[in-house]
């Protein structure tokens, strides 16, 4: 009987101050698709590639209209088929028809070998031959939070050291966000 008596003084008592938790928007975290961008290398020593990505496509319908911010939370970098030289690349994202800005450079300086991205190279793992670059993946970010959520693209461009360079050779981008979305 004390029991009963003391939980409804308690509900009283949080109907009367005001509580409104239950009644105020909520934000959860949520993962959306990841991005990848398989780039199929040509026969030249150096190479490009662009995919384009409808960002409403990586989010569940019931988030599009209610992210409030996004975050990177790794990027990972891997190589298809063998080759002996070794590599110098970006990845970079133009939002619509903005500017290009670098999310990552593989390595940050010089080349590194080929084979050294045949393991994927992951910015969560700390890989020493990653180097994000803070204003695109700040652009990426904000194009999260843009209604409608835009097409953005994705390229990368890099060289290769040592001809000559077979024809079945793939870079790997993979770009994994989250975002925090409103729930009531």
């Amino acid at each position: 009987m004390k029991t009963s008596v003391t939980i409804a003084a308690l509900l009283l008592a949080l109907s009367t101050i005001g509580s409104s938790c239950v009644n105020e928007g909520a934000t959860v975290s949520v993962n959306l698709k990841p991005i990848v961008g398989r780039y199929r290398l040509g026969t030249s020593t150096t190479f490009s590639g662009l995919i384009t990505v409808r960002l409403d496509s990586l989010v569940s319908a019931e988030y599009k209209q209610k992210i409030r911010q996004g975050r990177v939370y790794d990027l990972r970098v891997h190589v298809e088929g063998d080759y002996a030289g070794a590599v110098s690349a970006v990845a970079a994202v133009r939002v619509r028809d903005g500017e290009v800005k670098q999310i990552i450079r593989f390595p940050a300086q010089g080349t590194v070998a080929w084979a050294s991205f045949q393991t994927p190279q992951s910015l969560l793992s700390k890989s020493p031959y990653l180097a994000p670059q803070p204003e695109g993946i700040s652009e990426l970010l904000a194009a999260l939070t843009t209604s409608p959520l835009p097409d953005i693209s994705i390229m990368t461009l890099g060289t290769l050291t040592l001809a000559p360079v077979p024809d079945n050779l793939y870079v790997v981008i993979e770009v994994y966000l989250q975002a925090d979305a409103e729930i009531n």
